[in-house]
């Protein structure tokens, strides 16, 4: 395979790697392929020797699992998060200047230079190092710049025994109590009612304060529905509610 196709068959895999989803078997063989492919370019751009094929697949399998920890200690000295996405555009870069390597030994060899060797390495190695630089860059900038705060949030969840409801719950006569999780962020301390409805019916209400960075568990007394029919059972915080369903014990 000629270093032009083989590169641009490693950056679509890398590409796949970087911005595609899938079954994780499937992106395992194309992480392997890829890394395999990145150390067949170290191989050519080191050597450019004849090697025999099992041994040059082990050494290219090698070379190509080196690259990783490499290319991790460079997005750590640049201040790049060490991410999947990130280490697969880092190696497309990578094969882009292996590819440059790999073409430039090809051309100088025992043969006259071609004069078009130039522009071929520039039309590999330019666009890398322009994508390196841009996006490293743009990352930089992004960083610098002011942003905005983020939306705050008041949260309201089953907790305890009731995050286990699965269905309808069966509720006695004498009701009961259901602990709730209640959290804030970024909002600041305010008062704001505590609401339980059996179906369209409010059966009570209370004021409850919530404070920022605080998680308080909260047990909300639910009295038993009228019947042995389905009821929706609605435990509200302000606009924030969670909901499940229960049954009374007298007969629908």
């Amino acid at each position: 395979m000629t270093p032009l196709r083989l590169v641009t068959a490693t950056c679509a895999a890398l590409l796949v790697l970087a911005f595609a989803g899938g079954p994780r078997w499937g992106l395992a063989a194309v992480c392997l392929a890829a890394l395999v492919a990145v150390g067949e370019l170290w191989l050519r751009a080191l050597t450019g020797e004849a090697i025999p094929p099992l041994t040059r697949v082990g050494l290219a399998t090698v070379a190509g699992l080196v690259s990783l920890p490499f290319l991790a200690i460079v997005l750590h000295v640049s201040g790049i998060p060490i991410a999947a996405r990130w280490v697969a555009i880092g190696l497309a870069v990578l094969s882009g200047v292996l590819g440059a390597v790999v073409l430039f030994r090809e051309r100088c060899g025992p043969s006259p230079a071609d004069p078009r060797l130039p522009a071929t390495v520039g039309a590999v190695a330019i666009p890398a190092l322009l994508a390196l630089v841009a996006g490293f860059g743009a990352l930089q900038a992004y960083e610098r710049l002011p942003h905005p705060p983020q939306p705050g949030y008041t949260s309201l969840a089953l907790n305890g025994w009731a995050t286990g409801i699965a269905g309808p719950v069966a509720i006695p006569a004498r009701g009961v109590h259901v602990p709730v999780r209640v959290s804030s962020a970024g909002r600041p301390a305010a008062t704001v009612p505590l609401r339980v409805r059996v179906g369209a019916r409010l059966v009570s209400g209370r004021p409850l304060t919530v404070e920022p960075g605080v998680v308080r568990s909260v047990d909300v007394f639910v009295p038993a529905p009228p019947d042995g029919c389905l009821h929706r059972i609605e435990i509200s915080l302000g606009a924030t509610s969670t909901v499940f369903y229960g049954r009374g014990p007298a007969a629908c």
